[in-house]
C-alpha cells in the first residue's frame, strides 16, 4: 500500500512538473528607479503642477512563451513642489497592475515592448504657509487623496550580464484617470534597474 501511495504521489508530481514546464518558461523581476515629468495633477487652486517627478518600485515577470510575459509591477513617484506653495509640499502616485510585454532575443539584447493596466491613488500635499522645519500646526495646508485608473505603456530593453542577472533600462508614459475626468496625472518617465531571471 505504501509502495502504491509513493509511486501515485512521484507520478503526479511528475505530472504537475510537465504541465509547468508547458506554462511557464521562465520567470524574471527586480528593483527600478525611475526620473520623468509629471502634469496633469488638479486641483481646486489653479495651482500649476508640474515638474520633475523620482521614484521607485518593482517588477514580477513569468515567461508563458518564448516572447510573451505577464506579471505584476508597482511604483511610487514623487514630485516636490516649491514656488506658490511652501517647502514640504508634494503630489505622489502610487500605481500598480497587471502587466503584458512582448520581447525578443538579440545576443544579449532582450528588446521588450507591452503595456500595464491597473490602479493606483493620488495623494497631494499642499502647504501654502509655514514650514516643515518646526513642530508647529500649519493652518494653510491640504491634504487630499484620490483613486486613479492607470493605462501605462512601455517599451525597454534588459542588458544580460550572466545568464541570470541583466539590466534594464525602460521608458513608459503614464496615462491615469477616474470617474470624474481623464487627463488626470501623465507623462513620460526612464527607468533604470537591476533583474533577476530564470
Amino acid at each position: 500500500m505504501k509502495k502504491a501511495l509513493v509511486l501515485l504521489l512521484v507520478a503526479l508530481c511528475t505530472i504537475a512538473n510537465a504541465q509547468d514546464d508547458k506554462l511557464i518558461k521562465g520567470y524574471a523581476g527586480g528593483m527600478m528607479i525611475h526620473s520623468g515629468y509629471l502634469k496633469g495633477c488638479d486641483n481646486p487652486y489653479d495651482y500649476n503642477t508640474a515638474g520633475v517627478t523620482l521614484g521607485i518600485g518593482g517588477v514580477l515577470k513569468v515567461n508563458l512563451s518564448k516572447h510573451f510575459r505577464t506579471g505584476f509591477e508597482g511604483y511610487v513617484s514623487t514630485m516636490r513642489l516649491g514656488n506658490d506653495v511652501a517647502k514640504g509640499s508634494f503630489n505622489k502616485i502610487f500605481w500598480t497592475g497587471l502587466l503584458g510585454d512582448w520581447t525578443w532575443k538579440w545576443g544579449r539584447f532582450y528588446p521588450y515592448v507591452g503595456a500595464t493596466v491597473g490602479g493606483g491613488v493620488e495623494t497631494s500635499y499642499y502647504m501654502f504657509d509655514g514650514s516643515t522645519d518646526d513642530w508647529q500646526p500649519e493652518e494653510r495646508a491640504v491634504f487630499h487623496k484620490e483613486p486613479l485608473f492607470v493605462v501605462d505603456p512601455f517599451a525597454g530593453v534588459e542588458y544580460a550580464l550572466t545568464a541570470s542577472l541583466r539590466f534594464t533600462l525602460k521608458m513608459d508614459y503614464l496615462l491615469a484617470f477616474n470617474a470624474s475626468q481623464f487627463n488626470k496625472p501623465y507623462g513620460p518617465r526612464v527607468y533604470f534597474g537591476v533583474i533577476f531571471a530564470h
